[in-house]
């Protein structure tokens, strides 16, 4: 039973640059089972029931927008050849992958996701053999490395004492030459700290300035960033 496991939390946040993060630190090894055995389950809120998904048109149809938005920048920041590898971090309900085989040049499909179900989903699409595995540790392994890797509202479900070997273990699973994208809700806490919104279970909270100088501080060239949706009042 996970429903207690954000009950104690506090949310902190930097003054200075707006990021924003949950204490205390909960045990990995729960976090990892909740997200494996309860955040996709049928009481959760955030269900896909994969075992009802014909194939991916079904989740083509929702998701198109959002992932074309974010896929269509590849072709503008780096060059992806036939047989690169894209790798999708917590693909949900996988529209990435077919959305990926069509902008991309026979691209070789890998993803990071422990929730039931969703691999035995994926590989009904009518796309070649998509390559599922529970951690980037075992990406990095097989000695690959992807041209393309999407963070897609993925990074705000880790912890911050996850955040260096985070991005430790992305420097080493991508291409020199790759081109990592990321999207996150943008939930400044200093402004947000009163106005609360359904967002559990992240554990962290960025503003703008706060993901791009995260992005530096690990090494990496920031080659675009913007916001979408509302305007802050």
């Amino acid at each position: 039973d996970y429903r207690g496991l954000f009950n104690n939390l506090k949310l902190c946040f930097c003054k200075k640059c707006g990021l924003g993060f949950s204490l205390p630190i909960i045990d990995n090894d729960l976090v990892f089972n909740f997200y494996k055995y309860q955040y996709r389950s049928k009481t959760s809120t955030f269900h896909i029931a994969f075992e009802d998904l014909e194939d991916i048109h079904e989740t083509f149809v929702d998701y198109s927008h959002k992932t074309t938005q974010q896929l269509v920048f590849i072709d503008d920041y780096c060059s992806f050849n036939s047989s690169d590898i894209f790798l999708d971090i917590g693909p949900g309900t996988g529209a990435s992958f077919y959305i990926a085989s069509i902008f991309l040049k026979k691209p070789k499909l890998y993803g990071i996701e422990i929730s039931n179900g969703a691999s035995e989903f994926y590989n009904r699409f009518p796309l070649d053999k998509i390559n599922i595995l529970d951690s980037l540790d075992e990406f990095i392994t097989l000695k690959k490395k992807a041209k393309v890797i999407l963070m897609s509202h993925s990074l705000e479900h880790y912890q911050l004492v996850d955040i260096p070997k985070l991005f430790e273990d992305i420097r080493k699973a991508l291409d020199s030459n790759g081109l990592l994208i990321i999207e996150v809700p943008h939930v400044d806490l200093r402004i947000h700290a009163n106005v609360r919104g359904v967002d559990t279970p992240h554990f962290l909270f960025f503003s703008q300035d706060s993901l791009c100088k995260l992005l530096e501080q690990y090494g990496f060239e920031l080659l675009f960033q913007n916001t979408c949706d509302e305007i802050y009042e």
